[in-house]
């Protein structure tokens, strides 16, 4: 027997190119762009928050330079990992 949840409406607006690669990827996928959005919605609902890590990218060439500074020193001070300079 099929249990049939109901459903709603969700719009969003989102920019043009970033709606088109939306579709490009989840065609790629074997998916709508709705059914995508429903995999990140459970997705976000069971971990509670989103599933993956939501910061904050670093502008400029200068700043990442800055950063992966930042990282080695505290590597070559044996406070970081090498996962952390591999991740940020």
């Amino acid at each position: 027997m099929e249990i049939i949840m109901p459903t709603t409406t969700f719009n969003i607006r989102m920019d043009e190119n970033l709606k088109k690669n939306v579709d490009d990827v989840a065609r790629s996928l074997g998916l709508t762009p709705a059914a995508a959005f429903n995999v990140f919605a459970r997705q976000f609902v069971a971990h509670r928050g989103f599933p993956f890590a939501v910061v904050a990218p670093i502008s400029t060439e200068r700043e990442f330079a800055e950063e992966m500074d930042r990282i080695y020193l505290s590597m070559a001070d044996g406070r970081a990992s090498e996962h952390e300079l591999i991740e940020a």
